[in-house]
């Protein structure tokens, strides 16, 4: 059975934590927060029509870190939305999903700041974690110009319904008095 003393054990913490120590400053440091959170800007292309393709631009507030990764979701888009980092931004495109209605949709940005480089002065030669950041955009989808809504049928159907009875109703009226001017001569 081992013998510890307490002399041996503080030698063996020392023995630990002196290379744990050592090795922790070139390693990962832990971000608590961002100067600037939930801050940056998006931009969505758009209107577009189902099946068409967004051009997508993702920035980062000037003070914050570069992100390291960018999520997006949206109703309106397809799973392969593709952004690519250009250093000063995240650019992109998205598909707009082939069944999708018109209207305005969401469109959900996490930026993810995994090993990024830490936002102070002092820290600017080691990565930090810092937590995500989710921004908000929209995308119009457009109605496609060869199909035609409820409503603009009934734009096109009530004038062409009311032209058609008056065409009706002139007739009507010509020949009634074709005959009564028959009837009398």
């Amino acid at each position: 059975m081992a013998n510890f003393t307490r002399a041996s054990i503080r030698s063996g913490y020392a023995a630990i934590a002196v290379p744990v120590l050592l090795l922790g400053a070139a390693g990962a440091a832990h971000g608590d927060a961002l100067p600037f959170p939930g801050r940056g800007y998006v931009s969505v292309g758009g209107p577009a029509e189902p099946g068409q393709v967004v051009d997508i631009t993702v920035k980062e507030r000037p003070g914050n870190p570069h992100p390291t990764a960018v999520d997006v979701s949206s109703r309106a888009l397809t799973d392969d939305t593709a952004l690519g980092d250009t250093g000063q931004a995240w650019v992109g495109a998205g598909r707009i999903k082939e069944k999708t209605e018109p209207g305005t949709y969401e469109v959900k940005f996490t930026l993810r700041h995994k090993d990024a480089t830490c936002a102070t002065e002092a820290d600017q030669d080691y990565v930090c974690d810092y937590p995500p950041i989710v921004l908000r955009g929209q995308v119009k989808v457009a109605t496609p110009p060869n199909e035609l809504s409820f409503g603009s049928g009934l734009a096109i159907g009530v004038p062409s319904g009311a032209a058609a009875t008056v065409a009706a109703g002139t007739l009507w009226l010509r020949r009634k008095r074709r005959r009564t001017v028959g009837e009398t001569a």
